[in-house]
């Protein structure tokens, strides 16, 4: 008796794209960098903009300013070219610190302490047509000289012995322009001139399944990449026939932590 069998195809939105921007994740000092006031000191290559969600995150011994709370959300409220002011989500208030990071009279010493500073949370694009990853190994040759008399004789030549070795990852995007300048989508193509793209991730679904509430995906139920990237290219193609399109490319630059289900 033959043997059947079946299988159920992907019931979800199919392909989405969510994003964390480029320059927006650092280490900071946690007495220097918090001085008492209104004012968090930040890098200069930082690409903060007004209404981004950032979250601070405590590492090794370091000391967050007790006005902040590490790892609740705080909203940007303005932006300058090395302090942000922070304030509560959805408030318009400034948070004022109080100077009391690290020691109290200076930063805690030691390379690994610090707080890192981060984007909270990832944001969809939604003006992405297309996107595509390759993910590919290197090989590596382990061919080895023979360990005895007579091993390198016969009719026909002997075959190296190869195997995987790193992994590496490259991949574009068709992303359509916007004439809203503070798109999600705006930024992504604009990421590919900053100096730091430290904090670019992506998310890529393959198959997106809505949570319980129907606001956003239940990443147990779908099938997605994650990965900090490089964005390393960026072309536009523009007609008056046509939307105005650009073509990104990108490459993953650390350790993907989901892979269609699993975790790295």
């Amino acid at each position: 008796m033959p043997i059947s069998c079946s299988t159920s195809v992907l019931t979800g939105q199919e392909g989405a794209i969510y994003f964390q921007p480029a320059g927006t994740q650092f280490c900071l000092k946690d007495f220097s960098d918090f001085p008492a006031g209104p004012y968090v000191v930040v890098p200069s290559s930082h690409d903060y903009q007004a209404g981004d969600p950032v979250i601070f995150i405590v590492e090794g011994t370091a000391k967050l300013d007790s006005a902040l709370t590490a790892g609740v959300a705080y909203e940007v409220l303005a932006v300058d070219t090395t302090a942000i002011t922070i304030g509560e989500m959805g408030s318009a208030t400034p948070i004022t610190l109080n100077g009391d990071g690290g020691t109290g009279t200076e930063d805690t010493p030691g390379a690994k302490n610090h707080i890192k500073i981060d984007y909270a949370e990832f944001a969809s694009v939604c003006q992405v047509k297309q996107f595509s990853l390759e993910l590919s190994r290197e090989e590596l040759d382990v061919t080895t000289l023979p360990c005895g008399l007579g091993s390198g004789s016969g009719k026909y030549a002997a075959f190296r012995r190869t195997q995987a070795g790193y992994a590496s990852g490259t991949g574009s995007m068709t992303v359509m322009f916007t004439d809203d300048q503070t798109s999600m989508a705006n930024r992504l193509l604009a990421n590919v001139m900053l100096r730091s793209q430290q904090g670019a991730e992506v998310k890529l679904y393959v198959n997106q399944v809505a949570n319980a509430t129907g606001d956003g995906p239940d990443d147990s139920k779908s099938l997605f990449v994650q990965s900090p990237i490089s964005i390393t290219s960026m072309s536009l193609s523009v007609s008056p026939d046509d939307a105005t399109t650009a073509e990104l490319s990108y490459s993953i630059s650390g350790q993907p932590t989901q892979l269609l289900g699993i975790e790295l």
